[in-house]
């Protein structure tokens, strides 16, 4: 018999994590008869956005885990749907057959647009998908920057708008206005537009393929923001299976697919949080890469040099009065 002491060690050890990892890996994919990579996202760290600089490390995940068929399990709190619509085209080329997404915890955003191209999604009775309303950087009179839904930032000038031609005098929006600048009204249009275009694109080879269901009303329901008010609000299995079709499957949580996937998806998240500036995991039956972002804190501004209080000057002496 093998000593357990030793067992548990080497179970916990970073190399014996990944290990355990990968065996949960091929397991599922036993299961599914299909090939699985696996990108989690550390919910804690600042830099957990899909992001161009995730390209290299997915690439070298996928190449090791293609075949005709395959899915994704992902984690991700969304990000830049460029870099999202690249990984998307990936997944389609390394699983030319059948390519699906499976949802342990959740994927917004940019990760829910990612899922929108696939064959099928598989979400767990707590997987959560989210609206796709692009969200834009803001710039605060702090010299930070806050992200705002695009469609609200159009809205707040279409009110403004609307309560002038009701006759509220237009200098009292005179201060709002002369922060708002000129190029980011068109960048948040073009924001909305890309959403929009996304989904006309891949929606109709994606959840959608076969459905009779129109991607106007996804987009619609998604982008436009009159069914979800709210860019974080849960789309659940049972709203996501209603707004797109029967190809979001939910897994049964009873199942041994469900409690593999549940299994690894905590421990991916227990490595990402065990290991310094741990950002992202990317993970195969085979392969491992844990992506480390160290985000340097911001320098604080100098103050400019304390100058001493002006002094008054000093009062000419009287002139000599010449003698009598």
């Amino acid at each position: 018999m093998d000593p357990v002491f030793s067992k548990i060690i080497d179970e916990t050890s970073p190399a014996g994590s990944t290990r355990k990892r990968q065996e949960l890996i091929k397991k599922i994919e036993a299961l599914t008869g299909r090939k699985l990579a696996v990108y989690t996202a550390s919910m804690s760290h600042p830099m957990s956005g899909i992001m161009g600089l995730d390209t290299p490390f997915f690439e070298d995940c996928m190449r090791v885990c293609e075949g005709p068929k395959g899915d994704l399990m992902i984690n991700s709190p969304g990000g830049d749907p460029n870099a999202a619509e690249k990984m998307l085209k990936m997944c389609r080329f390394r699983f030319p057959e059948e390519f699906n997404v499976i949802v342990p915890n959740y994927a917004k955003s940019a990760a829910t647009m990612l899922a929108l191209g696939a064959d099928r999604i598989f979400m767990g009775y707590l997987s959560e998908l989210g609206p796709v309303d692009p969200q834009v950087p803001v710039p605060l009179p702090t010299g930070q920057t806050q992200l705002v839904p695009a469609r609200a930032y159009i809205r707040g000038l279409e009110e403004i708008r609307d309560r002038i031609a009701r006759g509220e005098p237009s200098t009292v929006f005179v201060p709002v206005l002369a922060q708002i600048r000129p190029e980011m009204i068109a960048f948040c249009k073009d924001a909305i537009e890309f959403s929009k275009d996304f989904l006309r694109r891949w929606l109709p080879n994606g959840v959608l393929k076969g459905s009779k269901i129109e991607p106007a009303t996804v987009i619609e329901a998604l982008v436009e923001g009159e069914r979800y008010k709210s860019h974080g609000q849960v789309i659940d299995y049972t709203e996501a299976r209603s707004l797109l079709s029967d190809r979001v499957e939910v897994i049964d949580p009873k199942s041994e697919l469900w409690n593999l996937v549940w299994e690894l998806y905590l421990r991916s998240v227990n490595h990402l949080n065990s290991v310094p500036d741990g950002a992202k995991l990317f993970e195969t039956g085979s392969s491992s890469t844990t992506l480390n972002i160290q985000v340097m804190p911001a320098r604080p501004q100098p103050r400019p040099p304390s100058q001493p209080p002006a002094q008054p000057p000093t009062q000419p002496p009287s002139p000599t009065q010449p003698p009598t």
